[in-house]
């Protein structure tokens, strides 16, 4: 009986120590929150996005061949550097656009820790870019879960490279 106590005892101890108070409910992911779109508002398919100097490695972001009017994805922002560049591939065309950015980590809470927050300051692009439209500068932690109803930048892509 004293050996069943002691057990219930123990027991009581270790699942009555741990509380859903030590786990991070936030999100941690920073991502800039990206449509594209084709300026004519035609459909497009193939798109391949890769990181600028990266290419030698594989280092595709998103290689995506559904057809579609639109295309949202998530992209990651530099860490080290105040700008960020993509390779656009679509077909034979192949455009290179730069974020230009600053970086600040920002504290989310004690359990989740810091995430980079991030402010768009500019865009740079070659001719197969029709335009780019920054329509929220801030990029943080929110932006994936604000993506269903706005994105950060939207490129649209010239109709004659596609």
């Amino acid at each position: 009986m004293k050996y069943w106590l002691t057990l219930i005892v123990a027991l009581e101890f270790i699942f009555g120590g741990c509380n859903n108070q030590n786990r991070c409910y936030e999100s941690v992911n920073t991502l800039m929150v990206t449509t594209f779109k084709v300026s004519d508002f035609s459909v497009f398919d193939t798109l391949v996005i890769k990181g600028v100097g990266r290419n030698a490695r594989g280092d595709t972001i998103v290689s995506d061949t559904l057809a579609a009017q639109s295309k949202q994805f998530d992209l990651p922002l530099s860490l080290s550097g105040d700008s960020t560049g993509f390779v656009i591939l679509q077909h034979v065309s192949r455009d290179t656009l730069y974020i230009r950015h600053t970086m600040t980590m920002k504290f989310i809470s004690e359990y989740c820790g810091f995430a980079p927050e991030y402010h768009i300051k500019g865009v740079f692009f070659t001719s197969g870019i029709d335009s780019v439209k920054v329509s929220d500068p801030l990029v943080n932690n929110n932006s994936i879960s604000n993506a269903a109803k706005d994105q950060n930048i939207t490129i649209y892509l010239n109709p004659s490279s596609h």
